[in-house]
């Protein structure tokens, strides 16, 4: 999950799967939270369980967390993604979250503090968003149309998909300041695999290619461990 850097977006299994020849179908929207807690554990118990039906009463299509393990300064921070079909109904739900008693009291019971707040858009997605780990790469790029995101990207997947179960591809819609446009989420159950994968990756010579002609910087990565 998901997500956004503080200074610059296991257990429950989510499948949220997109059909990859669809080229520019509709995307929804994530806003992810990054935050800290003091028992990252119960938070994270309740967000498997009884904080899902909430989630879904606000409108959130999906609610997944993640806690940044390596990740330098951000190291510890949970990210938290609620996913939406419009930018309304995330606006609207994140206002509602607040109006929710319950979930006022999860986050007053486990001190939950919140460093920042985005909106991004899922560009293009492949396979699944399963695994036990992840792993987010931050990348700025020239602006891209959907269609050729989408065909960019399934180079990238034709390896990643040997070393994770999905990658979802994000655009900044309202991250404020920052260097990056777009961060890459990808999903696995090892990430010796996962890193073997994107090694294979960044070495071939079309994605070189495809990364030159479209003016890609990679910003930084973090590693993950799926919560939620």
């Amino acid at each position: 999950m998901l997500l956004t850097p503080v200074n610059n977006e296991s257990t429950m299994v989510v499948r949220r799967v997109r059909d990859p020849g669809l080229s520019g179908a509709h995307m929804s929207y994530l806003y992810v939270t990054a935050l800290t807690a003091t028992n990252v554990d119960g938070f994270a118990e309740a967000g498997a369980t009884w904080a899902q039906d909430h989630y879904k009463a606000l409108g959130a299509v999906t609610t997944t967390a993640s806690q940044i393990i390596m990740g330098g300064e951000m190291a510890g921070t949970i990210l938290v993604a609620f996913e939406y079909e419009t930018v309304n109904g995330a606006m609207n739900g994140q206002q509602a979250f607040y109006a929710d008693e319950a979930l006022v009291r999860l986050m007053q019971d486990h001190q939950v503090q919140i460093s920042r707040r985005s909106l991004m858009r899922v560009q293009t997605e492949f396979g699944e968003r399963t695994g036990e780990y992840g792993s987010v790469l931050y990348l700025s790029t020239s602006p891209i149309d959907d269609a050729s995101a989408q065909t960019n990207f399934a180079k990238n997947w034709a390896h990643m998909q040997h070393g994770a179960h999905g990658m979802t591809v994000l655009a900044n819609v309202a991250a404020g300041p920052s260097p990056f446009t777009h961060t890459v989420v990808t999903w696995a159950d090892s990430l010796d695999d996962l890193l073997a994968a994107s090694a294979q990756n960044m070495a071939d010579p079309e994605v070189q290619q495809i990364m030159a002609e479209w003016n890609v910087n990679l910003q930084g990565r973090v590693l993950s461990r799926r919560l939620f």
